[in-house]
């Protein structure tokens, strides 16, 4: 078992008042300084790097927030380990401070002292508007309200803030920050996503607008359309070449290769039941085949884990982890210093299009053109091969993996005639090309229902989702509740809940 809980000096801070702000707690007192104009070109990219690489967040808050929570939601993996409950939808609340600790008085601080700072350039303040909107968007789609307008301002109370107030203020942000962003000025080029070119964040603003525009389109569909159809007007991804990776290092490596090697988690029998079904050239990019030291039975498989799967299940031979298939290469311990982290890309632009072409917005015209080239970009993206006539294979469909009511879709890869299809497949497609998103995967999910992913096998006793159904949010914890137990209170009455089924806005719920 991995996990170290750190001693990060929460002890004494657990319930020191409940209205203390919670980017207030464990501030770093090494902090790059922005008040002397001299270095603060330097310091604002030194604090917009870190939001980036440790906002992407470092390998035990990675494993503890993502790869135990949202990557086993979205479905892209299922845990090996029956330590490990939180596949059955049992929460350990210690992960979760131990995130939510980082993400405000690291990641958000970082930000808005460079926002707010009088010696940060327009572009730097502009580009971490944008980033600061990524952050917060996952953080809002994993618990619902949360802190937000007044995070930051030590001179106002901490609020948790109305969902749709949030997202309403993100497409606000995003529209503001791109219309100030100089296309003639400056950004430093150690920018570990994009080395400073200001068109490309652009482009990635513009693109993060539509992905929040779609997430949106079930609860509040004008308001998805005004702006989807904004952001393709103002020039999304376009290109493979515009994908958002950011670069890692021996100092900053990529948590998911770091990971890979603990034996935790393993290909999920969603992925299976498509990779494998539709002989999809991506599989074993993806996932590695079972290597020859396990069972003769396995050996050379694709093979998966139902997601839920019971402890005592797991020790069975055909979920154990050695009999089952982990990342492909690029996602190994070997590469950890090298595979750039997947932020946004070309691919998931296109299904967006898609979807927006199948919703006829204007500016996106033929669904069928974009599935297409979303899942040629995905393919290209992950270094191998269209095969001849791919796209209009109707005969490989997805398969039943062992322990399992039946395949996650009944449909081709050949774009469907019927809208409805249609629909399905291009959210399936999207499921696909959006791997290792965990957190992309979860929320897509829940807005649409799609893929239709296995339901768990097993729920903890501890959780409040009905069997048959699935988890939709993540619980405040008692600490949050410490902090700031009214806000939580009527947090959890806006949402009416506060439990694991509450469904979040953008899902349909309040």
């Amino acid at each position: 078992m991995k996990i170290k809980l750190l001693s990060f000096a929460l002890a004494g801070l657990l319930f020191q008042g409940c209205t203390k702000n919670f980017d207030e707690i464990n501030t770093d007192p090494n902090r790059p300084s922005l008040s002397n104009p001299a270095v603060a070109a330097g310091a604002a990219n030194a604090l917009f790097s870190s939001a980036i690489s440790r906002g992407l967040m470092e390998a035990g808050e990675f494993q503890r927030v993502q790869a135990l929570y949202a990557d086993l939601y979205g479905q892209h993996f299922a845990t090996s380990q029956g330590y490990f409950a939180s596949d059955r939808y049992q929460i350990n609340q210690g992960w979760l401070n131990f995130g939510w600790n980082l993400f405000y008085p690291r990641d958000i601080r970082n930000l808005i002292d460079i926002i707010k700072s009088d010696n940060a350039s327009n572009n730097q303040k502009q580009i971490a508007r944008i980033w600061k909107v990524f952050l917060f968007h996952r953080m809002v789609d994993f618990y619902g309200d949360i802190p937000y307008f007044n995070a930051g301002d030590p001179t106002k109370p901490e609020t948790f803030d109305n969902q749709k107030d949030i997202y309403y203020d993100f497409f606000a942000e995003l529209n503001d920050a791109v219309a100030k962003i100089d296309a003639s000025g400056s950004y430093d080029s150690k920018d570990v996503i994009y080395g400073g070119n200001i068109a490309q964040w652009k482009k990635f603003a513009n693109t993060l607008r539509l992905r929040l525009a779609l997430r949106v389109s079930k609860k509040d569909p004008a308001k998805a359309k005004t702006e989807a159809e904004a952001a393709i007007a103002a020039g999304v991804f376009v290109a493979n070449a515009d994908n958002a990776l950011a670069k890692v290092s021996n100092i900053l490596p990529n948590a998911y290769n770091q990971i890979s090697g603990w034996n935790e988690f393993r290909m999920s029998a969603s992925m299976e039941s498509v990779l494998v079904g539709y002989k999809d050239p991506r599989g074993t990019e993806f996932f590695t085949p079972v290597p020859a030291s396990a069972a003769p039975a396995y050996v050379g498989k694709l093979n998966g884990i139902r997601n839920g799967t019971s402890s005592a299940d797991l020790g069975l031979a055909e979920n154990s982890f050695g009999n089952n298939s982990n990342v492909g290469p690029k996602f190994t311990v070997a590469n950890m210093n090298t595979n750039a982290r997947i932020v946004l890309t070309y691919a998931e632009t296109c299904f967006l299009m898609a979807e927006a072409a199948w919703k006829g917005y204007t500016g996106a015209s033929n669904a069928k053109d974009w599935y297409e080239k979303g899942i040629t970009a995905s393919v290209t993206q992950f270094g191998t091969t269209l095969p001849a006539d791919y796209l209009n294979n109707t005969t490989d469909l997805p398969i039943t993996p062992a322990a399992c009511p039946g395949p996650i879709s009944t449909l081709p890869i050949a774009f469907s005639a019927l809208a409805s299809e249609q629909f399905e497949q291009i959210q399936l497609q999207k499921w696909i090309a959006i791997y290792p998103d965990g957190f992309e995967a979860w929320a897509n999910f829940r807005r649409t229902d799609l893929p239709k992913l296995y339901t768990p096998a097993n729920y903890d006793p501890s959780s409040d989702v009905t069997p048959g159904s699935f988890i939709q949010r993540i619980p405040y914890t008692d600490y949050m509740k410490g902090l700031n137990a009214t806000g939580v209170a009527a947090a959890e009455s806006r949402m009416g809940g506060g439990g694991q089924k509450v469904k979040l806005w953008f899902a349909g719920g309040n």
